[in-house]
């Protein structure tokens, strides 16, 4: 089980990274063009996946209280980014500070968003919060097509294997 969430958490990294590399040559007008999808917009995408993957990996943490990062956050959209890739990159220390599988069966409680509280194991959460944050990745780069960009590098899995070798 380790094994795969690292690939995972590894994957979910290199495929923000690829992403984002597209993103952060877009203006301000860009990033908030309405252009339909979950979230309207590229900016408001990207927030949603950051703050996702932060909400996550605090629950994780055992945090008490939840922080939102993108409600108190006064960067630019290219630092917004490098936060949302911090983040990201957590997620793959985490799993490989575990010492076996038997980490990842470990079932935590935390609030859901409604404010019940609720449980799930370690490997839900993760599995979980990876497979968001591709679903995602996946409407940015539908948005970014609908801007005329042609030029979008792969963010396959597989192309992230076959790059490992």
């Amino acid at each position: 089980m380790k094994r795969i969430l690292l690939d995972y958490t590894r994957y979910n990294s290199w495929a923000n990274a690829r992403v984002i590399e597209i993103l952060k040559t877009l203006n301000d007008q860009t990033l908030d063009q309405a252009l339909g999808g979950s979230f309207s917009t590229i900016r408001n995408t990207v927030n949603h996946i950051w703050g996702a993957e932060s909400i996550w990996y605090q629950r994780l943490m055992m945090a008490e209280h939840i922080l939102i990062p993108h409600q108190t956050f006064e960067g630019n959209f290219a630092e917004a980014c490098s936060a949302w890739l911090t983040v990201s990159s957590q997620f793959t220390n985490f799993v490989e500070k575990q010492f076996d599988d038997r980490s990842f069966e470990h079932a935590f409680s935390y609030k859901a968003m409604n404010k019940t509280v609720v449980k799930s194991t370690v490997y839900e959460a993760i599995h979980h919060t990876m497979n968001h944050s591709t679903f995602h990745r996946g409407q940015l780069i539908h948005y970014a097509r609908l801007l005329g960009i042609t030029q979008i590098p792969s963010t396959d899995q597989i192309t992230f294997f076959r790059e490992q070798k």
